[in-house]
């Protein structure tokens, strides 16, 4: 991923850096990827699941699928990847879902919260990098 491409994420991917690795323990918590964008261009969505699957080895997390949904507005409420993520997140040894942003999940605020409430019926944790990250100064 070059700064030039998504220079969003590049600042993560270099705040990620500085942080020092975790030890990897014994049984890793399982956690699951979660990506949405408005385009159907797959750039951008990959370069998310390679970020979301750095931070997942960086915190010695065990990291199952990453459920995209391209193309899906910002405003849709049926979303494929995110009705996958829910389903998983129901398994018993699945503790958070990641995401990037939380524009992941929706740029509208009642939409956000309505989709972290479902994350969270289902006893996992939702988890955000870039709120992770702010505290981090480059």
């Amino acid at each position: 991923m070059t700064a030039e491409t998504f220079p969003e994420l590049h600042v993560l991917a270099r705040k990620l850096l500085t942080i020092p690795p975790a030890e990897y323990p014994a049984n890793p918590q399982m956690v699951y990827g979660y990506v949405r964008t408005g385009t159907v261009d797959p750039a951008y969505a990959d370069a998310c699941a390679d970020l979301l699957t750095w931070w997942s080895v960086a915190s010695g997390l065990r990291l199952g699928t990453i459920f995209r949904d391209r193309g899906v507005a910002s405003t849709a409420l049926i979303r494929p990847g995110f009705t996958g993520l829910l389903d998983v997140l129901r398994l018993p040894d699945s503790a958070s879902a990641l995401v990037i942003e939380s524009k992941h999940l929706s740029g509208t605020a009642t939409i956000a919260k309505q989709l972290t409430a479902e994350i969270r019926r289902t006893g996992s944790t939702l988890r955000i990098l870039a709120d992770e990250l702010a505290e981090v100064s480059v």
